[in-house]
């Protein structure tokens, strides 16, 4: 399957989910923690796999605030999400991280990082902060933050913390270590930072979507306030 086009129900993307079992662990675990009616954000929407599927689950009552910074992925994030014929979602040309104005990005065939790379297309970007997109969108309910933004995920947390201070809300990060320490950070510094702000975090192993405590080897994790 060509995952630049792709219909959420069709047997297409379900041979897709089959045949990549990282992609099938990512969707069976969002769909298992997602409710009808949540008020969700995807940062680092992409080609719109996690967009749609968040999209798909949370339903009509539901809204989605997808990112995404790259003219390339925005568009077929566009594309894929017109396709799925949803209109619970807006999605932003806009990366996401701990302050506003423009950064550089790096982007190769598959993703994009504020990591340097060799070799890759150099873009300067728009982007925001979660409390100030929030603060002036108007949004007075986020319920839940998935985030794949490819070693800018302490930045994105960062740039949250008056939000996450205040609001019960859930979030699913995919963890990218060796781009972690291109920036000199670890997933401890993430885990310390939610837990100070009172979040349960745990590891998740998209093998059985069981949740533990094995950081240093995690692709995921999942916090919470109890």
């Amino acid at each position: 399957m060509d995952l630049e086009f792709f219909i959420y129900d069709s047997p297409d993307f379900k041979s897709f989910l089959g045949d990549n079992p990282h992609e099938n662990g990512e969707v069976k675990f969002l769909e298992s923690i997602l409710e009808e009616g949540m008020h969700a954000i995807d940062v680092g929407g992409h080609m719109g796999v996690t967009s749609v599927v968040i999209a798909k689950k949370i339903g009509d009552k539901g809204r989605l605030y997808s990112f995404e910074p790259v003219p390339e992925f925005f568009n077929i994030l566009k594309r894929n999400l017109s396709s799925n014929r949803l209109k619970n979602v807006k999605a932003y040309q806009l990366g996401v991280g701990s302050h506003t104005g423009r950064t550089d990005f790096y982007e190769n065939a598959t993703s994009s990082s504020i990591v340097p790379q060799e070799g890759v297309k150099k873009l300067c970007v728009n982007i925001t902060t979660i409390d100030t997109f929030l603060n002036e969108e108007n949004v007075e309910r986020i319920d839940f933050i998935n985030m794949d933004c490819q070693g800018s995920e302490f930045f994105v947390l960062r740039g949250a913390e008056g939000f996450l201070r205040k609001d019960n809300v859930k979030i699913f990060c995919e963890i990218h270590h060796p781009l972690l320490r291109e920036l000199g950070i670890s997933v401890q510094n993430i885990i310390k930072y939610l837990q100070k702000l009172r979040f349960q975090v745990y590891s998740i192993s998209l093998d059985n979507l069981a949740m533990g405590y094995d950081f240093d080897e995690c692709d995921y994790i999942y916090a919470y306030k109890q």
